[in-house]
Parts: structure tokens; C-alpha cells; sequence
């Protein structure tokens, strides 16, 4: 599993609800523009299944943002950010 962070430049409730029911308990809201979540594939694939941009599909539009592969962390947020980064990591460890 892969950690990816999503950014959306504005709050978009369609785009929120896509990454909720996608991701279901796979996804942390940080601010209502920023969520992390955590699954396998590639950066292309999650935004292509939360229709912000699909090349296969360019005409299905839920919403803007931009989704970035993490490789590493660092920085400072809510003990919850780093407790759910930790506990997702050591579950793709042992997966």
C-alpha cells in the first residue's frame, strides 16, 4: 500500500464524498482541501477512480485536485495525521 496525498485548491463536497466512499476507512481528511489516503496503484489510478482526471475517460469530471505518490514524511500536524500514517505503514508492511 501506498500513502498518497490529495490536494484540491478548493472544498468540493462531490469530490469529499468520492474519496469517502472510495476509500472508506483508507481515508483521513487533514483540512477540507488536503486528505491522505492509503491504497496500491499508482498515482494515476486514484485519480482516475476519484474522476479528477482519467485519459481513458477525459469527459468524467467529479472534481480538481492534484494526487502525489508519498515516498517519506516529514513535518509537523495532529498526533492523529501521524498515528494513521504509522498504523497504514506497518499494515502495508506486513501485508
Amino acid at each position: 500500500m501506498t500513502i498518497f496525498a490529495i490536494l484540491l485548491p478548493r472544498m468540493q463536497p462531490d469530490l469529499e464524498a468520492k474519496i469517502k466512499s472510495e476509500f472508506e476507512s483508507n481515508a483521513l481528511k487533514v483540512t477540507d482541501t488536503q486528505w491522505i489516503v492509503s491504497t496500491t496503484g499508482t498515482a494515476q489510478e486514484v485519480s482516475a477512480k476519484l474522476g479528477i482526471y482519467d485519459p481513458a475517460h477525459p469527459e468524467v469530471i467529479i472534481g480538481q485536485g492534484i494526487v502525489f505518490a508519498t515516498s517519506g514524511y516529514f513535518g509537523r500536524a495532529p498526533a492523529n495525521v501521524w498515528e494513521w500514517i504509522k498504523a497504514k505503514l506497518e499494515t502495508a508492511k506486513s501485508a
